[in-house]
């Protein structure tokens, strides 16, 4: 069985279709027009690794946080395919799955920030530690001289990183099972 990653909580669609270490993923910048390009990315996905529907087992969503409306449109989108076909669901942080390609075994923290609305963005800190992601501080709401006191506490920062595909696949040991939408 294959799983399907997908995140639609940024200005980015990730998409991915992963089994063991084969697998491919695309991140497409879309702003806000995620619902228009979904399905038909979906479809070109699925016929490039030569899968179909039915043999999509699990399904690895990002929980955000990010606009209500992106991430409806994965959650949706994600339910239905896993009704559809009997698949597994599983949850992700959005800001985890975009910083995890970036964090070094007993590395540095990393501060993962997404641009909200008003000035404000949505931000958590991440360390890895014997392969297994640490939160630092939860995912959070935070104004721009909040940003720069993370910086100055030794967290190296991250800003509008797209959600990695292949990052919510390989979290999946780690994920919530079932999704819970992380609205800020």
């Amino acid at each position: 069985m294959w799983t399907l990653t997908l995140d639609t909580a940024t200005p980015y669609l990730s998409l991915g279709l992963f089994h063991r270490e084969e697998g491919v993923g695309r991140v497409v910048r879309l702003g806000r027009r995620h619902e228009e390009a979904l399905f038909g990315l979906l479809d070109e996905l699925l016929r490039e690794v030569g899968v179909e529907r039915e043999e999509i087992g699990t399904l690895v969503l990002g929980e955000g946080p990010g606009s209500y409306t992106g991430l409806r449109i994965a959650l949706a989108a994600g339910m239905g395919i896993a009704l559809a076909h009997g698949a597994k669901v599983f949850g992700v942080s959005s800001l985890l799955a975009a910083c995890w390609p970036f964090l070094e075994e007993g590395g540095p923290p990393l501060t993962a920030l997404f641009t909200a609305r008003n000035g404000l963005f949505y931000g958590a800190t991440y360390a890895r530690r014997e392969g297994k992601p640490l939160v630092l501080e939860p995912p959070r709401k935070l104004k721009a001289q909040e940003v720069s006191r993370a910086q100055l506490q030794g967290s190296h920062l991250l800003l509008d990183a797209p959600p990695d595909p292949r990052a919510l696949y390989e979290l999946l040991p780690f994920a919530r099972d079932g999704v819970e939408p992380l609205y800020l």
